[in-house]
Order: C-alpha cells, then sequence, then structure tokens
C-alpha cells in the first residue's frame, strides 16, 4: 500500500487515521529502497496545512514504514537546507549502523566457526570482539564462557556464565558448566 507515497512530490504533507488518531508526515525523499520523512506527534486533531504549526515534530527525519489504508495529502513545502542536513545525518547513522551490524555478524561468524572447530583460543579472540557491538546477544557469553572452560580459564568461564545467567537463568548447560568451573577452581586453592 506503499505505492500511494509514489505519486507524492517531495516535501508533500501526508496523513492517515488509525483509530481515533491522526499520524502526520512530511515526505522527505523517496527512492526505490526506502522513504524518508518527518514525523509528528500522532493526534486527534484533523491535520490541514494552515494548522502546521500546531503539530510537534516527534522526528526530524526516519524511515516511514507505518501501515495505513488511505493517505490524505494536505499540501507541500519545499525542503529546507536543515532538512537536508537532516537527512544526510540519518543516512550517514543508518550506514553506520549497517556496517556495525555487518561487522558485528561477521566477527560472530568467525567466531562460531573457530568454536565448532575447536580452536578455543580464536574462538575467544573473535566471541571478544564481537560483544562490544551487542552485549544483549548472550549466546556470545555462553560460548566464550565454554571456550574459557576448555582453556582452563575458570574465572574468565564464570564472569561470562554469570552475565549470561542474568538474562537466561535457567539453562542447564550453563549451571552444569558453572558448577565445573567453580569445582576446577576449588581443587587449584586447595592444593
Amino acid at each position: 500500500m506503499k505505492s500511494a507515497i509514489e505519486i507524492l512530490p517531495v516535501g508533500s504533507y501526508f496523513y492517515f487515521r488509525h483509530d481515533s488518531l491522526y499520524y502526520l508526515f512530511q515526505l522527505l525523499e523517496f527512492s526505490p529502497n526506502q522513504i524518508l520523512v518527518q514525523r509528528f506527534w500522532s493526534t486527534t486533531n484533523v491535520p490541514s496545512i494552515d494548522k502546521l504549526r500546531h503539530f510537534d515534530v516527534k522526528s526530524a527525519c526516519s524511515e516511514f514504514d507505518e501501515p495505513f489504508d488511505e493517505i490524505i495529502c494536505i499540501g507541500k513545502h519545499e525542503i529546507t537546507a536543515d532538512q537536508h542536513k537532516e537527512i544526510a545525518q540519518f543516512l550517514k547513522i543508518k550506514a553506520g549502523k549497517i556496517a556495525r551490524e555487518s561487522g558485528f555478524l561477521t566477527l560472530k561468524r568467525e567466531a562460531i566457526d573457530a568454536f565448532e572447530k575447536q580452536e578455543y583460543q580464536e574462538a575467544i579472540r573473535f566471541f571478544s570482539l564481537a560483544a562490544p557491538y551487542s552485549k544483549y546477544d548472550i549466546d556470545i557469553y555462553e560460548k566464550r564462557g565454554i571456550c574459557y572452560l576448555k582453556m582452563g580459564q575458570y574465572i574468565d568461564a564464570l564472569a561470562d556464565f554469570d552475565y549470561y545467567l542474568i538474562h537466561n537463568p535457567e539453562n542447564e548447560i550453563v549451571l552444569a558448566a558453572v558448577q565445573s568451573a567453580q569445582k576446577e577452581i576449588s581443587k587449584k586453592s586447595n592444593s
């Protein structure tokens, strides 16, 4: 249904209604890959071009991905120099996110390959490089903890397992690995 936007010229203000709210946007840029808009906060007031100053901007530039049945165009204003700067900034941030995500996925893939080949030192290196990109991808901490355990680095293994268990306290494999690491640490301290 987004094809309805294709006929709007850049700079057009349009809205759609969902339930009892109106969602207002200004079309900033249109390409086959993305639709960039300035978003306004949803409102119960019917948008019109002469009331634009009454609508608060929610985001200067974002991707349009809203579901809608019908859009209503209410007018057009030329895109300002400031809006062009916002578009450039948005695209720069988006490119950075894509690059980071791509780098993270590459590092994680390399780490898992090394892990599966039982090249634990190499897996630790790749998991450690990937970890700062996504602190919520807890599989990294589980697998790196297992690598540390296999390498006899029990304190490091426990640190990763502790972090993992904060997010998934029921994992029996990790709980057993914690017991194994604690047992090895206990052996070393008793010798």
